[in-house]
């Protein structure tokens, strides 16, 4: 049994929104519950800086739980920008889940209004992490 993965989970999962978890690893099964209590404001993003009235906007949602990372190094140019044109396919963020990188693609084109995390955050599944407008 490896310690140090289970302590990762742990603290991926106290940081997360998530309030339940059954993970199965090999032989490891390891069942997480918190108690949330009912929040009665809904938590928003941040608004959407349109600088042209009715555009229509759209999201890259995050695929995985995991930490955001906007280069592949810390001080390198980020993959995309405010204002950046991207395609379908192209790369626009890394999201870490147990020391695993995963590339995360557009599944759409668009341009990046607004990148709705900063480097370092937390991510849950299926949180936007860009806005983008046609």
């Amino acid at each position: 049994m490896d310690t140090e993965k289970i302590r990762q989970i742990l603290e991926m999962f106290d940081k997360s929104k998530v309030s339940f978890m059954d993970l199965e690893i090999g032989e490891m099964k390891i069942k997480l519950e918190k108690n949330v209590l009912p929040v009665s404001v809904q938590e928003t993003p941040a608004p959407i800086k349109d600088v042209v009235s009715n555009v229509e906007t759209k999201t890259i949602n995050s695929p995985i739980v995991g930490t955001f990372y906007e280069a592949v190094k810390p001080g390198e140019k980020p993959f995309v920008s405010v204002g950046q044109r991207i395609n379908k396919g192209d790369v626009v963020c890394i999201v870490e889940a147990m020391k695993a990188m995963n590339e995360i693609r557009s599944d759409q084109e668009g341009t990046v209004l607004e990148i709705l995390v900063k480097d370092g955050d937390m991510v849950e599944y299926e949180q936007p992490m860009f806005v983008l407008g046609d």
